[in-house]
């Protein structure tokens, strides 16, 4: 902490422009070096959404015996000058990031949202489709902004390999409906495939199946190269499963990814 820190400018006055997390610790406390680094990783994710103020018990105790903290680490969300909620505990990062978004959407329902270029940022760090670990990332934004149309979509080109229904649910209430429509259809074949027992005594089947692992797994490349396999094998097994999945990722990924750049041509060449 700044040694110019004043609480009534850095937390009081600081709550009515955003929301004030202060984090109660001390340097003996065990527990307060774990929930510390999470508490940072998660201010630096939320980029600037809300404020994260580290209170020295030892060294602020007028400041501690004010809000009655008798045990740590304990964290108290300041907005407009009061106290809005608060948790005690080294918690998981998860417990923590629920706390925050919940408290977000409701201080800053009729203010700000998150902004469209916090949604790129996230964006940024997307690798492949699916990837569940970026899923929840995304997941995470929806709660704090759920009419978000590009984050739905976005969310929903991962859940449809994991969760289709609720994929499909989720792009029916989206804007732009012809767009969506389309999507629509790839998500179907996709549920399609992911649902399907392949039979692992045919070599095609074998393919198939290792094609949902590496998928689900984020072998996106390596999926799509035994995709490309599979249809030279056989273009019309299973009703074309193989053709159609490769479209439908395609369709998903974007004309712009570098998967897409890559293995398009190929692909082309391996269905005509």
């Amino acid at each position: 902490m700044a040694k110019d820190f004043d609480f009534k400018r850095d937390v009081v006055d600081l709550s009515f422009v955003k929301p004030v997390l202060i984090d109660f610790w001390a340097d003996w406390c065990g527990p307060c070096k774990m929930l510390g680094p999470v508490l940072d990783e998660l201010y630096r994710e939320d980029n600037g959404k809300w404020e994260l103020v580290k209170i020295d018990t030892e060294e602020y105790q007028e400041i501690a015996s004010y809000f009655k903290i008798q045990s740590i680490p304990h964290c108290k969300l300041i907005y407009e000058g009061k106290i809005a909620d608060e948790f005690s505990g080294a918690q998981t990062k998860a417990v923590v990031r629920k706390f925050i978004d919940k408290n977000m959407a409701l201080l800053l329902a009729d203010d700000v949202e998150p902004t469209d270029e916090y949604f790129l940022e996230i964006m940024s760090n997307q690798k492949s489709i699916p990837d569940p670990k970026f899923m929840q990332e995304l997941k995470n934004f929806v709660e704090s902004s759920p009419d978000h149309q590009q984050a739905l979509v976005a969310l929903a080109k991962h859940e449809v390999f994991y969760e289709p229904e609720k994929a499909l649910l989720r792009i029916n209430m989206g804007e732009d409906k012809k767009e969506l429509n389309e999507l629509k259809e790839d998500f179907e074949v996709v549920k399609e495939f992911m649902a399907t027992e392949f039979d692992l005594k045919s070599q095609n089947g074998v393919l198939l199946d290792q094609i949902k692992i590496n998928l689900l797994a984020g072998e996106t490349q390596l999926a799509i190269q035994q995709i490309i396999e599979s249809v030279t094998k056989d273009i019309n097994n299973m009703n074309g499963l193989a053709r159609r999945l490769g479209i439908a990722l395609f369709h998903i990924w974007g004309s712009q990814a570098d998967i897409t750049k890559e293995n398009r041509k190929l692909f082309d060449m391996a269905i005509w």
